[in-house]
């Protein structure tokens, strides 16, 4: 399995001929909104996916960012929460599927499970397997016992939120959290996007098993 990290909580995952993007924040809208600029530019233009899916974890402008929704293919197949299919709905996006936590639905060579996610907006975060791999992906979430129970899944490697504000965990929560998860490889994320909300990523890599930070939009193979 192919995994492009494209800053925030963005990934592009790509296995045999099926391709999905998970929370691609490819506008400047939080900029417009909240004078909060990116501070790396967007890899990809909106007009320019072709993916078999979008994941959008919750209705944030980081992860469902409808500004670049309405300029993506007129047949994109968003996966969001009931509140992030109203954003779309608004935009003019109407091939929209809701999953609720333990929900799943498979795209191409993909199954994608809704899991628990404590947020300041109904979201959720994703298991996703392909390749015989399972991934795990927090999406937005504070510290919660009831993320350890992730674990049943066995994921083998875990994207987790570091950043430690506006409704996420800290390093310290982050690393526990991964401890009880047990992955094998530990990925960072949710940070380096805006310079009033991001965290050293070596703060979370250093200190768990597998720890392993991402060059921004450079293709792994897992």
């Amino acid at each position: 399995m192919k995994v492009t990290w494209i800053g925030q909580s963005g990934y592009i995952l790509k296995s045999g001929s099926t391709e999905i993007m998970l929370d691609p924040y490819l506008s400047d809208a939080v900029n417009m909104l909240e004078n909060r600029p990116r501070l790396v530019s967007a890899p990809i233009k909106p007009e320019d996916i072709h993916a078999g899916a979008v994941i959008c974890t919750h209705n944030h402008t980081d992860h469902l960012d409808t500004y670049s929704a309405a300029l993506m293919p007129e047949n994109t197949h968003f996966i969001t929460t009931a509140e992030g299919r109203d954003a779309l709905y608004a935009v003019g996006r109407k091939n929209v599927s809701v999953l609720f936590e333990g929900d799943s639905i498979s795209v191409g060579d993909f199954e994608i499970t809704a899991v628990y996610a404590k947020h300041t907006a109904e979201a959720f975060g994703a298991v996703i397997r392909a390749e015989g791999k399972t991934l795990y992906f927090s999406g937005d979430t504070l510290f919660d016992s009831r993320l350890f129970e992730i674990s049943r899944f066995k994921p083998d490697i875990a994207f987790i939120c570091i950043n430690g504000k506006l409704g996420n965990m800290n390093v310290k929560e982050a690393v526990i959290t991964a401890g009880k998860i047990g992955a094998a490889i530990n990925i960072p994320n949710h940070y380096g996007m805006f310079a009033t909300n991001t965290e050293d990523p070596h703060r979370f890599a250093d200190f768990v098993i597998g720890g392993t930070v991402l060059e921004f939009n450079r293709e792994y193979d897992f």
